[in-house]
This record gives C-alpha cells, structure tokens and sequence, in this order.
C-alpha cells in the first residue's frame, strides 16, 4: 500500500568537484568517466549539481524537481544522449551511464539521494514515464515499461506497471513497502526496454578458448573468441522475458570466429548432418551443471556467456543452438519448454523422426543438451515423451 506522508529525514548531499578540462567557455566543463571497457567523456555546466541538503519527505521532494530545472542541466544531458547513441545503449544501460555519471559529479554514491533523484529528473527530461518511491533515507526510480521482466519490484499506478530500476535485481525496498511520491513529470512518456535488440559497442575484452566436442567418432577443436565483457554487464542485468535470451544474436568476436568453421564442416553435408553437427557442438562441446547448483536460481545465458562459465545447461545450450541455426541454417525452429527442460525442434521437410506440429509445420526434435555423446535428432528427450510442454517462441526463418 502506497501513502502520500512521512516523517521528515534529512540526506547529506556531498559534493567533490570532478577533474575539469579547460575550455573557450569559461563555465563548461568536461568529465571523464570510465564505464564498462570504454574511457567516456561527458560535458556539463558549472553549477549544474544542486548544493544543498536533500530532505527526503514529500513536498521537499517535490519541489526538488522544479530546483533542478533551475540548474543548467541540458548540455550535460544533450551530451549524454548523444554518447548513449554513438554507443548504442539500450535503456538500461543509457539509465546507468546517467547514474554512474551523476555520482561523479556528485562525488557521490551511485545511490545517494540526491543522485537517484537527479538520475529521476534527467530520465524524465529524456522522454520516460518515471515516478519516485522513497522510505527512510532510501530513494528508487521506478520506469514505465512494457517488457516482461522479472527479480526486481514492479508497482502498478494509473493502468501502468513501473520497474524499480534503482537497486541491483531482488534489492530495492527489500520486500517493504513504500511511499510513492505525488509527482508525474512525463505522464505520457514512453516506455523504458530492458532487452537489447543490438550488442552495444562497449565491450573490448575479447578471450579465446578452445571447444572440443565429439562428431562422428572423432574429436574436433575449435579456437574462438568470445566477449567476456558480457558476464559483467549481466551480472546485474534484471532478468527479462526468457525468449529474449534464445533470440538474441553472437556477438560479433563469436560470429567472426566460431561461424566461419562450422560453415567450412558443413560444406558438402545434407540438412539432417548439419543439424547433428550443431548437436553434437552444442552436447559435447561443454560441460553440463544446473544453475541452480552454481547461481542459486535459474540463470538464463546469452550464447557468449557459454564460453565464459565452465558450465551450462538445458537453457544456455538451446540459445547458442538457436542463434547458430539462424545463422549457418536459417531454417524455422521452435523453442519447447516443458516444466523442468528446454529444447528446440526445427522444420525440416523430408526428415523423418520426432515432431512437433505447430502452426500447420512439422518441427523434428533437435535437443541442443544429450545425449552428450550423440548426435542423434528426431527424438523427443529421454523422459519427456508423455510430458506436456507449452511453444515459448518461434523464428520463422529470414525467407519466410
């Protein structure tokens, strides 16, 4: 339950000045500001911090909104958009480079009071539905979205749903309720998207690792390079509509160096060994462990992050499956998620084995887990033939 009054309380604001770089106008000034891989630059106005204390209760909050407006926010805001495009953030990441770039001008904590109210103000003045839910000294920003999302607090106002975007997944509020501040600024803002539908240009550490998998009754090995840089942006990335992780692309390391080879084995092969080629990867090329024996909870994995993490499962091996397929095959596949497995069928004419009727398509079982020593296709998994599932996604194929 959400109330409108609180008992006063009284932030700290602590200013440090950052490192400033000269330039022709006397009062802009340039920040640099590390984030992820990439060294950044940012520029802003003197003056544009706000020097005073920060009393979280509600009318000081409310009028904390017109007193920024006051400061000379926009080339420091103008300068962030602009970074966000060149480097093709998406909306979570452009919402943490204005936090992480906040609590440097602020000298600050990423989430000081202050901090998270002017990261509130600035994503406001960006175009988003954003609303403030505060208690004790602790404030959250709390975005408009349409996405699915889960692990982090959603509240509901006005027929909309809000994410907590604030605090790490699982943190903000810690299960408590709190006070949601009487203040819209953007009531017809737009929504806020966690997926990515591009790979940002941030990440520059690239790794190499050697798969080994067995195919045919030899063993092959294969040297590719992946993003390691990846685990660190997800490693606090709210976990989203689990489609998202099957549909989404290699990285650009992993296509360049890991597609080229599987491409060159294919040459000279029918539809049915290229698919047992990419089972076979996908089976034995890694080693097999439960999230939840790792994690403590079920982790969907990107297709690079499987070359990050010594271990993987049903999930992660469906992904790196999918994406190859797009991109070696581009035939129709289904995703097929029963309780407790996740596999993929694909639409093969003229095959023969296990299918799955969908859509008026036959799709032949090709499950990218085991048996790990083969590479079989056209057979349901071991212990799921009776077992309901339910068609969790669907990529008709580029020519469709």
């Amino acid at each position: 339950m959400f109330f409108t009054r609180c008992i006063p309380l009284v932030a700290l604001l602590m200013l440090s000045a950052p490192a400033l770089s000269s330039s022709a106008d006397e009062n802009l000034r340039f920040l640099q500001l590390s984030f992820y891989d990439q060294e950044v630059e940012l520029t802003y106005r003197e003056g544009i911090t706000y020097p005073h204390l920060v009393r979280i209760e509600e009318l000081a909050l409310r009028g904390l909104y017109n007193a920024l407006e006051r400061r000379p926010y926009a080339e420091f805001l103008q300068s962030a958009q602009a970074l966000a495009e060149r480097l093709k953030l998406n909306d979570w990441l452009y919402a943490q480079l204005l936090n992480e770039a906040l609590a440097d001008l602020y000298g600050s904590d990423i989430r000081s009071p202050i901090v998270v109210y002017a990261t509130y103000f600035l994503l406001a003045k960006s175009g988003y539905d954003v609303r403030i839910t505060y208690r004790d000294q602790e404030l959250y920003v709390n975005a408009y979205t349409s996405d699915v999302i889960y692990e982090i607090p959603v509240i509901e106002e006005g027929g909309r749903k809000y994410a907590n975007i604030s605090a790490p997944p699982g943190v903000g509020g810690n299960g408590r309720s709190m006070y949601l501040l009487n203040q819209r600024p953007n009531p017809k803002g737009r929504s806020f998207r966690f997926q990515l539908d591009e790979w940002p240009l941030l990440l520059a550490d690239s790794r190499e690792r050697y798969i080994a998998f067995q195919y045919r009754g030899r063993t092959y090995e294969l040297p590719v390079r992946y993003q390691a840089g990846l685990a660190q942006l997800l490693a606090s990335y709210p976990l989203v509509n689990e489609y998202w992780y099957l549909d989404a692309p290699l990285s650009p390391e992993l296509e360049r160096t890991l597609v080229p080879q599987l491409r060159q084995m294919m040459q000279g092969l029918g539809t049915q060994e290229k698919l047992e080629l990419l089972v076979a990867f996908t089976r034995s090329g890694f080693s097999y462990r439960d999230d939840k024996t790792d994690f403590g909870e079920n982790r969907p994995m990107l297709p690079d992050e499987l070359f990050f993490y010594p271990f993987s499962d049903c999930e992660d091996r469906s992904a790196l499956f999918y994406a190859l397929v797009k991109v070696l095959l581009d035939l129709p596949m289904i995703v097929i998620a029963y309780d407790d497995h996740l596999t993929v069928a694909v639409s093969a004419p003229g095959l023969s084995g296990d299918f799955v009727k969908y859509e008026d398509e036959s799709f032949l079982f090709c499950d990218p887990t085991g048996p790990q020593e083969s590479s079989e296709i056209g057979r349901i998994p071991s212990g799921y033939e009776k077992k309901s599932f339910e068609i969790i996604g669907h990529y008709r194929g580029d020519s469709r």
